[in-house]
């Protein structure tokens, strides 16, 4: 080697060499993790494609982070060694030093890396999840407990269930060691490989030209490492969690591990550091808004679990039971208003066919939507919890752990999908649902070519022919299934394809709503007659509601146009294979219900409620065949006036925390609102009851305090 000759292991060389491990390394855990994802879902060859695509470009964003720390580390290192050394009669260049050090430093992230890896496969060998808000919680829990135990008087114990537990299982090596025996053997096989591709393809190629063109070497090194950065894509990291694979198993698989635990730290980290209900709310402490909130949920209830004060065992509900397993059709109407049905507007009916369907359903007058946004409708209804205060739970707190509608049916042998028009990362639907129990989420990149697109995206015409094929396609499957999806025509600028005559006729009107209404409910008649001809709703209930109410503010007053972004309504609709004069009788019915209610309903009309659950609706399938025993309550929760409401048998109760102002009115806004100011309020036993209910339930959803798998899990 001459003195111009760089040195065989240059630090070019070393970089890219390490860069190659940190990838590799990455991609053989998915390897090793791919016959897991395909117990559970046997993949096309498109989609284990797209998987290990998606998966590459994860891994070389992480990897290329790994070796920028490497380079930050190492370099100071050797900065430092060279100056501590630059005294010797024969010190060590400083280009050996930063050599060495880059070595060092890329060899102990590449064993953090592969430590996290380890961990990571173990924690998917468990629940088919990389680790998440759950394995945060309960690493907190352990690390906690073993402080509480460090400080206990000598002969005391402050064991948890969390070292208990991992006690248990470090001991059960026959159960683990064969695993994590397996995967090293693979890491090793996979990096062995790494390094002869090194030497035998990247090394003679990388040695030359460095040695001649030393400054385009680094130019393109440099290139390379913003487009490492970038994951090959120009919405780097967010590419990797839009990315377009409806299977949630392979969705999941395609993910970087290391990526997605850091999303569930910051989730956990939030969740220590969010802020509290208003001051205002001081008066009533959690303890006290606990126990009235228990006694307004479930009423006789027994609740077992101090850390999950909601928690409760299912008491009473409806003796109404289907003679097998009933197909669920969800449907949200955007922003469907109840106060829109039957009307007539330019001489046209503007819902002629949610009319008709109303007659031949079980619609309840006084239903109410817990919250004003999707995000927040969508949270209440799988999950049968109150939207939190602030930004949406399914934005913020999509890691924590739920008991879910989704989770529960799947469990129960059910096939659980959901279509939108949209994309998959509204409101973080698909993080949220892909850790909640569906197994397959399709948005506009799934739809056919030809598709109409309008506005926002898919036209509700085209979301109706794909749920079309997709009703067909599960009907022929023989096992039971939960689909759900929400419109978006009737979401401001209210962009739909003027067809019809009461639409054109319709869109004189100022209110854009109005005419885009009139569009939904006709694609909706064709979709469900449709569907009807051919028997494709057979053993089939479909609920119709809206994920809220409207955005706009509108009203005859100040009052209704607040409680009008909670108006939606709700029809119930059995088909005829399922119907019986005990199990349904199409009618009115004046129960009040909101969203939160649906998950307990559909899971207890199909004898699958579960034994305990942090559920904070009822079952209301009682009003299907015949009056509920008890009219029910509806908690209703502003993201616009950062207001909290209550619908009982005594009207509508409402306080808005902004302008300190309580007022009620009756269930359908008909006559003048009632005004209080001041410490009236606080006599009030509904005032304390909503207060305590929204206390209670933001509280313990900040605190992570809602539902533990791990701990509570259900055993049936």
């Amino acid at each position: 080697m001459t003195a111009t000759q760089p040195p065989r292991w240059s630090w070019r060389a070393i970089f890219v060499f390490w860069w190659l491990v940190l990838v590799v390394i990455q991609q053989a855990e998915r390897l090793f993790l791919l016959p897991e994802a395909w117990q559970l879902e046997a993949p096309s060859g498109g989609l284990l494609a797209m998987t290990l695509w998606i998966g590459l470009r994860a891994d070389l964003i992480m990897a290329t982070f790994g070796m920028v720390l490497a380079m930050v580390a190492g370099g100071l290192a050797g900065l430092i060694l060279t100056l501590m050394t630059r005294w010797r009669a024969e010190a060590t260049p400083a280009s050996v030093w930063h050599r060495r050090s880059l070595f060092g430093a890329a060899l102990l992230v590449a064993l953090l890396l592969l430590t996290i890896l380890i961990v990571d496969m173990g924690y998917y060998g468990y629940n088919q999840q990389h680790l998440d808000f759950v394995f945060f919680e309960y690493l907190d829990d352990l690390l906690t407990q073993q402080h509480a135990q460090a400080e206990a008087e000598p002969g005391t114990s402050a064991a948890s269930q969390a070292s208990r537990q991992t006690s248990v299982e470090l001991n059960d090596g026959n159960k683990w060691g064969p695993r994590v025996l397996a995967f090293l053997l693979t890491q090793g096989l996979a990096i062995a490989l790494a390094w002869l591709a090194f030497r035998l393809i990247v090394q003679p190629v990388l040695l030359p030209w460095e040695e001649v063109f030393p400054g385009q070497v680094n130019g393109v090194l440099a290139v390379a490492l913003v487009a490492g950065a970038f994951g090959l894509h120009p919405q780097g990291p967010y590419g990797i969690r839009i990315a377009p694979i409806s299977s949630t198993a392979y969705y999941m698989l395609a993910q970087n591990p290391v990526l997605y635990a850091g999303e569930a730290l910051r989730a956990t980290i939030g969740s220590r550091l969010s802020r509290m209900p208003p001051p205002a709310l001081d008066s009533l402490p959690l303890e006290e808004a606990v126990t009235l909130a228990r006694g307004a949920i479930a009423p006789g209830a027994e609740f077992p679990s101090v850390k999950y004060p909601l928690v409760h065992r299912s008491v009473g509900g409806t003796a109404l039971r289907f003679g097998r397993p009933a197909n669920v059709l969800l449907i949200f109407v955007e922003g469907l208003d109840r106060r829109y049905l039957g009307r007539t507007m330019q001489g046209r009916r503007v819902t002629p066919f949610l009319d008709h369907l109303k007659d031949e359903s079980v619609y309840f007058e006084h239903f109410f939507s817990n919250g004003t946004q999707t995000a927040r409708g969508m949270f209440a209804s799988f999950c049968s919890y109150y939207p939190r205060q602030g930004t949406a739970a399914m934005k913020t707190r999509y890691a924590q752990d739920y008991l879910c509608l989704p989770s529960l049916l799947r469990k129960h042998g059910y096939w659980t999908e959901m279509v939108v028009g949209q994309h998959r990362d509204l409101n973080r639907l698909h993080l949220f649902l892909s850790r909640n129990g569906l197994h397959q989420l399709f948005d506009e990149n799934d739809f056919p070519s030809g598709a109409e697109r309008m506005g926002l995206g898919m036209t509700d015409g085209a979301l109706f022919d794909m749920l079309r094929g997709h009703i067909e396609h599960l009907q022929q499957a023989k096992q039971p299934f939960l689909l759900a999806t929400l419109t978006l025509s009737t979401h401001h600028p209210f962009t739909v394809p003027q067809t019809l005559p009461d639409v054109r006729a319709l869109s004189a009107e100022p209110d854009g709503y109005v005419a885009a209404l009139r569009y939904v409910d006709g694609e909706f008649e064709k979709f469900f007659s449709g569907l009807q001809r051919r028997g494709l709703l057979k053993d089939t209930v479909i609920f119709v509601l809206g994920d809220h109410g409207r955005h706009e503010p509108v009203g005859r007053t100040d009052q209704e146009k607040q409680i009008g972004h909670f108006l939606s309504p709700l029809m119930v609709w059995v088909d005829g294979s399922l119907r019986s004069p005990s199990n349904f009788k199409p009618r009115t019915v004046g129960t009040i219900a909101s969203q939160v209610d649906l998950a307990p309903t559909i899971l207890a009309m199909n004898g699958l409620m579960p034994p305990v659950s942090p559920f904070l609706g009822r079952d209301v399938g009682c009003a299907l065949a015949a009056d509920c025993p008890e009219l029910g309550t509806a908690f209703l929760s502003s993201a616009y006036d950062d207001a909290i409401g209550l619908a009982d048998r005594d009207g509508i109760l409402f306080y808005s925390f902004r302008t300190e102002l309580l007022w009620q009115a009756d269930l359908n806004l008909e006559g003048p609102p009632i005004v209080q100011v001041g410490t009236d309020r606080d006599k009030t036993d509904r005032y304390r009851r909503m207060l305590a209910l929204y206390i209670s339930a933001n509280t313990l959803l900040e605190q992570g305090r809602v539902w533990s798998w791990k701990e509570l899990g259900v055993s049936r």
